[in-house]
């Protein structure tokens, strides 16, 4: 079992409250289904700073209290997707060079987030919206497509800038 120091749960809090801000709060909803929201990027950065299980409860953790915010129940398929956004990018944390140019770790950074966001955000996500909505899936994914794909470049830039240029103390 792994322990937790109080530092990262410190972080690990701050992290969660972010992204209950930054989905919850800061976001314009589009309909029923889109949200344009940087709200996964402290989940992505918990991820990547303080490891992959970490990166995981805080997705959710965040999922689960802002369901609860909303007044609504969970849906099992984005959370499984709130986690996994947390999980996935910390998987490939040795890929995001802190000592690359900027550009360079934004192209990283965007090679990693994007087939993150095809599994999380335009797969499981678009299918647990179907399901709730009873939506086809195919259409579903289409007008998911492009709010998607850009909250990736825009994810991946915001991350990059915050990853390269914060370090947490020790």
């Amino acid at each position: 079992m792994q322990k937790f120091s109080t530092r990262t749960l410190a972080y690990a809090g701050v992290l969660v409250a972010l992204n209950v801000i930054l989905a919850r709060f800061v976001s314009i909803p589009v309909g029923n289904i889109l949200r344009i929201s940087i709200g996964s990027v402290p989940i992505i950065l918990s991820g990547l700073w303080l490891g992959p299980v970490t990166g995981g409860i805080c997705g959710l953790l965040g999922d689960l209290i802002g369901c609860a915010i909303n007044g609504y129940a969970p849906n099992p398929f984005i959370t499984v997707s709130s986690v996994l956004m947390g999980v996935l990018p910390a998987l490939f944390k040795n890929f995001l060079s802190k000592k690359s140019n900027a550009f360079i770790g934004f192209l990283r950074f965007l090679a990693v987030m994007s087939p993150v966001f095809l599994i999380t955000s335009l797969g499981i996500t678009t299918y647990g919206l179907s399901v709730m909505y009873g939506m086809p899936f195919g259409a579903t994914f289409v007008s998911r497509l492009p709010q998607s794909a850009t909250m990736c470049v825009v994810d991946s830039f915001i991350c990059s800038l915050l990853y390269r240029n914060i370090k947490l103390p020790q």
